[in-house]
């Protein structure tokens, strides 16, 4: 399993767990852009344990939380005013 992860962290620059938890976020975040489901449930099917370990790795790497990525999403999605 050692060899595994050296191999892997030499092809990729990261390790097996920090590929899994971007890959995670990527897909928790696309869910936030595209839908309203719940911030829960898109923890649990972005396969995080729980919205807390979610929200952590967001600030960790994106430096912000999901919500703020949401909100952000729904601001882009808003018809801009008439001048």
């Amino acid at each position: 399993m050692r060899q595994f992860g050296r191999a892997f962290r030499s092809q990729t620059g990261e390790t097996p767990a920090k590929a899994v938890e971007r890959l995670r976020v990527e897909a928790a975040c696309a869910c936030l852009h595209s839908g309203a489901e719940p911030t829960e449930q898109i923890a649990i099917s972005a396969g995080f344990s729980d919205p807390e370990r979610m929200c952590r790795a967001f600030v960790k790497l994106h430096g912000h939380p999901p919500q703020e990525i949401r909100r952000s999403g729904r601001q882009d999605n808003l018809p801009s005013p008439a001048t």
